[in-house]
């Protein structure tokens, strides 16, 4: 407990300390964070820097990459290309943050392809009916069925047709 408290620990070495009083006397985060004086939040970040790539974490044990910067980069697969830029470009963590939605975003654009099924059924039921059909359907194979109708005799047209089969 006195190594964790010293002032000259580096993150990576504060985190290590933290998972050992967890490991080996069976602590949870907050009894480590009673223990120590420390906010569980603060504790809880700490250890999250362990998952960080070693030479992540080499740069922030160097005081290369703040904790700040380093917090930012957990869970990413490019961590080491970021903290790369963000060591040569001398950015911010505010810089680097921004930076990570940015990757984020582009990663969250990649087009999610359709089952081939279900834009069978669109495109039969678009020839039916003469409008755009949008069928979207979750993994418990529930979902929506839009139909996008151009003005009120395609919308007259198309509630005659359920009138009539159903």
């Amino acid at each position: 407990i006195e190594n964790v408290q010293r002032k000259d620990l580096n993150p990576i070495e504060e985190g290590e300390g933290y998972k050992k009083l967890i490991d080996e006397f069976g602590y949870d985060q907050d009894k480590v964070s009673k223990f120590i004086g420390k906010s569980r939040p603060h504790i809880t970040n700490c250890l999250r820097l362990l998952t960080l790539p070693e030479k992540v974490k080499k740069l922030i044990s160097e005081e290369k990459l703040s904790q700040g910067h380093a917090k930012t980069l957990v869970g990413l697969n490019n961590a080491e290309l970021l903290a790369d830029k963000a060591i040569q470009k001398g950015l911010s963590v505010r810089q680097i943050e921004n930076l990570v939605k940015v990757f984020k975003l582009n990663t969250k654009n990649t087009s999610v392809v359709k089952n081939p099924n279900i834009l069978d059924i669109e495109a039969q039921l678009s020839d039916k009916l003469g409008m755009r059909v949008n069928l979207s359907n979750k993994k418990n194979n529930s979902g929506k069925l839009i139909f996008e109708y151009r003005g009120l005799d395609q919308l007259n047209r198309l509630v005659d047709i359920i009138k009539k089969n159903y």
